[in-house]
């Protein structure tokens, strides 16, 4: 048995003041202020606040990679990367890209899924089937409509691991796609859409359940034909129990947009994300969206990936600790509610939050330590305690 003790422990409703007791690599109290038992492990926190290690359901890379590198050398990479900052659980993301491509990053997950630094939950498929209108920074030559073939050739090579996709409901076909997804229980998300309400409320009726990247690509109220339509973004607030996500960076939104997300959907529906592409955790002022391929370059300023042109921003190089700070610090979101939704929400998003995501007896001791300022001193997974 352990004992984290003298910590500052962030429960999803308060921090307390005592030890962490971990037996097993599982969480057996919280807050304990009895006696140590001398035969006990002892490790002291020094007053460091302790969180839940973070999960994070929408990243492509880091530290130099890109999961659709598809390489060893890459999820290692990443994995190093993100936990360094406070994030424990991962699911790698995809972009728009060939069959061929998608694939090769699916045999890698598959034999990595249960090694490296941090907890694999599975695959995230941001593309390709997404709308060209809304497509961001993505490729638009690998852009393109769900065809009945192609789904099920992808989910006889993936379906076992694929865990969340991000796609377009508006694009014929989707029917499908949903349908199929939906038996494997694959997390099916509203993004890169132009699609206006009526098109969000069939997709939600379909299996539809989040929104990725809120704001980013998801237009708002527009006139069509004289007439003015709610977008993807009034759906987001309509629909009451489907979640949504915003990139947490300090970048892409500013405060008053995290705070009307809270006041309207609270914490528990929000989860907030990196987005994050390979350039997060370093200090470059290029890189590259996906592959390293000449179409794929971006620039790095202003804490920022952004197209050459400046036209749109490609990705955050946002890590845990970035966005904690961000809205904690910046937002003023009270501590347990900025972890919440970094962690716990994400985590019950993906399934995963009757062992993952918070601080509670009976989870696995994913843990990440900050000091006063939320500089992260050291993560820690529950089969390393």
């Amino acid at each position: 048995m352990t004992f984290i003790k003298n910590a500052k422990l962030v429960t999803p409703e308060s921090v307390i003041e005592g030890a962490l007791v971990v037996q097993d690599g599982k969480i057996k109290d919280v807050g304990y202020t009895g006696e140590i038992p001398a035969e006990a492990k002892a490790i002291d926190a020094n007053g460091a606040f302790v969180t839940p290690g973070f999960v994070e359901i929408h990243l492509h890379g880091g530290g130099g990679y890109d999961f659709m590198d598809a390489t060893e050398e890459a999820f290692d990479g990443i994995a190093a990367a993100h936990r360094a900052h406070g994030t424990t659980t991962l699911l790698p993301t995809a972009v728009a890209c060939p069959p061929e491509q998608m694939y090769a990053l699916f045999d890698m997950y598959r034999k990595l899924k249960d090694k490296g630094c941090v907890h694999y939950a599975g695959l995230h498929l941001e593309g390709p089937y997404i709308s060209m209108e809304q497509k961001g920074a993505q490729n638009p030559t690998y852009v393109r409509n769900p065809e009945k073939a192609e789904i099920d050739e992808l989910l006889e090579r993936g379906g076992d691991i694929v865990k969340m996709c991000t796609a377009a409901p508006e694009l014929p076909g989707i029917e499908y796609l949903a349908s199929e997804f939906k038996k494997r229980g694959i997390v099916l998300s509203v993004g890169h859409s132009d699609a206006i309400y009526a098109d969000v409320e069939k997709a939600h009726a379909m299996g539809f359940s989040h929104f990725t990247h809120l704001y980013s690509n998801t237009p708002t109220v527009r006139k069509i034909n004289q007439v003015l339509y709610a977008g993807v973004r009034e759906a987001a607030y309509l629909l009451e129990d489907m979640d949504i996500e915003l990139i947490a960076d300090g970048c892409h939104l500013a405060k008053e947009v995290l705070l009307l997300a809270l006041k309207v959907k609270g914490a528990d529906k929000i989860n907030l994300t990196s987005d994050a592409m390979r350039a997060a955790g370093t200090n470059v002022t290029e890189s590259f969206l996906g592959a390293k391929l000449p179409e794929n370059r971006v620039i790095i300023e202003g804490g920022v990936a952004k197209l050459p042109d400046r036209s749109f921003f490609a990705g955050s190089i946002a890590t845990g600790d970035i966005m904690l700070r961000w809205a904690h610090k910046k937002c003023d979101v009270d501590l347990p509610t900025a972890v919440k939704m970094l962690s716990l929400t994400p985590a019950r998003i993906i399934g995963l939050d009757k062992c993952k995501g918070s601080l509670e007896v009976g989870k696995d001791a994913d843990l990440a330590f900050w000091d006063a300022d939320f500089n992260i001193q050291k993560t820690m997974l529950c089969k390393e305690i």
